[in-house]
């Protein structure tokens, strides 16, 4: 691989740099697409150039699989790097003053063009003191020894009598202390073999192996991996049959709203039921070996600990558990494994996969280990720093990427995504922070939608579902997928909607029926399956009928809209009156003519309006305009700054109303 580095490192491409960072990518993108040797995006790596002036190393927050050419890392000035552990006045600070004086100086050292913030590890000092290429990894072959309680006794054993003596770490906090912990015991392995060890076994942390070259590194940690690997099995037992649909969503709704009783937050939940997940659920003593605490700094920060055991789905009493590791000054579990269901994950869909592949790689840690003597996990103390530790804060922003906005991580479904307001409406609840389900006959236009929200949010915050809101299997279909994709909902906006333009002696029957059909019977079917899931799930919810202002004050030569428009209307206020006790609220919108993006104000129903008014076509919007109280054009952020406003607890109170954004054309008494 040959790589130009002269715009990056501000001087002439060097030949041993171009090769460092090669070698960097090469290793990086080798050992992160293997799932065997990396869970959840984790591990670090670092080339240093033949020179012995730079090192290369991963950036904070980065997978290794997505290291290229132009991102994922940091060249840094290895002068600079040692430095810090020799640096004798920065064992004096106080634990969490002193590591965010290291970060600093981690950044200091940093020669390079890079620019966003990215900060190389927090473990480069570490990777400083060792051979020219480095490989972290946290593969669950070798920590199934490192948390068991004869582990130590069991490596040994494995590695007796090899040329290569592995280098045993006692487990101390993560960060300046480690590599000062390592430097020491780096040296005193050169005092008794006469040279730099090879592999190192960080007691409740991972992996490190460390070469002269590459290549040297790669065939390193996979003898090591094979040589761990070869005495362990994942738990054997498989379910009897499998659950049913209605039992993965009672468990998802469940574990929803449990986490919503207990911390007033709203998330998705993800479901998996692979092989070591029902394995690891029978086994006799499941429920014991995930109560016996976190075992590594990354279950601990990304999962919140072991996944929580549950016996039934009760979300009383599993909030009941979550509120109590809160009071205890824990952080709730993100994971929770129900008895004869599966996993499921709290979280959105980018920290999702991250605490699977932590989950997985925990629960073949603890059946592994109870056969070498039992589990051994981080002590409070030991947690306590890595909950404080602002490089872990740092690293889990990163790889959650979680939204803010007043409806973070509620779950949405909007029809007619694809144009006009029902993709305003889309982009707005997006922007505000919630999961949007792009629903929509015209599926290109849904994902010319989805690619709007992904160009200013998260990839994971919209998902693109074909619907035609006109027939019931189409709409059943569509919300078995959201479920599916997020285990729950709590937003619905009925904005699908036509208007043919006929005046009442020349309206053809079939344009009226398709008008009930789309506005009327969609609007029905949807809110139909949004209030049994509501329901179903106890967390309330918002529905929303996107009607207009023809809906309150009729307008000429529109029979179809007129009357569908108003039926939304009482449609939504008996909703209303339905549903409150669920906690459901139901209202609509009444926009007045939004122009922009809309397939209704095409160009042949501007002319049917210019010929109804006695006016040119290009004179049609001014004049509604100026219809106006406020002679202002309606936006479709406007209308959705509305349905935002409908959607969020400052409109709790609200429910069977209509609310009218068209900027004071119709008044309503």
């Amino acid at each position: 691989m040959k790589i130009d580095v002269t715009k990056r490192t501000g001087g002439q491409a060097d030949s041993a740099v171009d090769k460092a960072l090669a070698d960097l990518i090469r290793v990086s993108n080798l050992v992160g697409r293997d799932p065997a040797l990396v869970q959840g995006g984790g591990g670090n790596t670092s080339v240093k150039t033949s020179d012995g002036k730079y090192m290369y190393i991963k950036a904070s927050g980065t997978a290794l699989k997505d290291m290229s050419e132009t991102r994922g890392w940091r060249r840094m000035h290895l002068d600079s790097v040692l430095a810090i552990i020799k640096d004798k006045a920065i064992t004096k600070l106080q634990a969490q003053t002193r590591e965010v004086e290291v970060v600093n100086r981690l950044l200091l050292a940093c020669d390079d063009n890079v620019t966003g913030g990215a900060r190389p590890s927090v473990e480069a000092h570490l990777h400083g003191l060792l051979d020219k290429c480095v490989i972290h990894l946290h593969p669950s072959a070798v920590s199934a020894y490192l948390n068991a309680k004869d582990g130590k006794a069991k490596l040994e054993k494995l590695f007796r009598g090899e040329k290569i003596q592995p280098l045993w770490v006692p487990y101390v906090d993560p960060g300046f202390t480690l590599a000062r912990k390592i430097s020491k015991l780096v040296e005193d392995y050169r005092q008794q073999f006469k040279r730099m060890p090879r592999v190192l076994f960080l007691d409740k942390h991972g992996l490190f192996v460390t070469a002269p070259t590459a290549g040297a590194t790669l065939r390193l940690v996979r003898q090591v991996i094979e040589r761990c690997g070869a005495a362990l099995r994942p738990p054997a037992a498989t379910r009897t049959s499998p659950p049913d649909r209605d039992q993965i969503r009672t468990a998802a709704f469940c574990v929803r709203k449990a986490v919503f009783e207990a911390t007033g937050t709203y998330c998705p939940v993800t479901y998996t039921d692979d092989r070591m997940v029902a394995g690891f659920e029978r086994c006799a003593d499941a429920k014991k070996l995930l109560s016996c605490g976190a075992l590594t700094p990354d279950e601990l920060v990304y999962s919140n600990g072991p996944a929580l055991w549950v016996d039934r789905c009760d979300a009383g009493a599993i909030a009941k558990r979550l509120s109590a590791q809160i009071h205890e000054g824990r952080k709730p579990a993100a994971a929770f494994l129900v008895k004869d269901v599966g996993l499921f994950i709290a979280g959105t869909d980018k920290i999702a996969q991250t605490i699977r592949d932590i989950v997985a790689y925990s629960l073949f840690i603890r059946a592994n280990a109870r056969r070498m003597g039992g589990i051994r996990t981080l002590t409070r103390a030991e947690q306590t720093f890595i909950n404080e530790w602002e490089s872990e804060a740092f690293r889990m922003k990163l790889v959650s990427g979680e939204s803010q906005g007043e409806l973070k991580n509620r779950i949405a479904v909007v029809t007619g995504a694809g144009s006009g307001l029902g993709r305003s409406i889309a982009a707005g609840l997006a922007k505000a922070g919630a999961l949007v389900a792009l629903t929509d006959i015209d599926q290109k236009a849904a994902q010319e939608t989805a690619d709007i929200i992904f160009r200013a949010k998260s990839k994971g915050q919209a998902k693109v579902i074909r619907c035609d809101v006109t027939n019931e299997d189409s709409v059943r279909e569509t919300f078995e997928e959201l479920l599916a994709q997020w285990g729950g909902l709590d937003i619905l906006v009925n904005a699908a909607g036509i208007a043919p333009p006929y005046a009442l002696v020349d309206m053809p029957v079939d344009k009226w029926r398709m008008a009930l059909e789309v506005n009327l019977t969609g609007y029905l079917l949807m809110a139909r399956e949004a209030a049994r899931i509501m329901i179903a799930q106890g967390m309330g919810g918002s529905i929303i009928n996107l009607s207009s202002k023809s809906g309150l004050d009729a307008s000429k030569n529109n029979t179809a809209y007129n009357a569908t428009k108003a039926g939304e209307l009482h449609m939504a206020r008996g909703w209303a009156l339905e549903l409150g006790e669920h906690g459901i609220r139901v209202n609509c919108i009444a926009p007045g003519n939004v122009f922009e993006g809309s397939k209704i104000w095409n160009p042949e129903y501007i002319k049917v309006c210019a010929k109804k008014n006695g006016i040119k076509p290009q004179e049609v919007i001014p004049f509604y305009v100026n219809k106006t109280a406020l002679r202002r054009e309606i936006k479709g952020q406007d209308i959705a700054d509305a349905v935002v406003f409908l959607c969020s607890d400052k409109a709790r109170t609200i429910t069977g109303q209509t609310l009218v954004a068209d900027s004071g054309q119709v008044m309503v008494r």
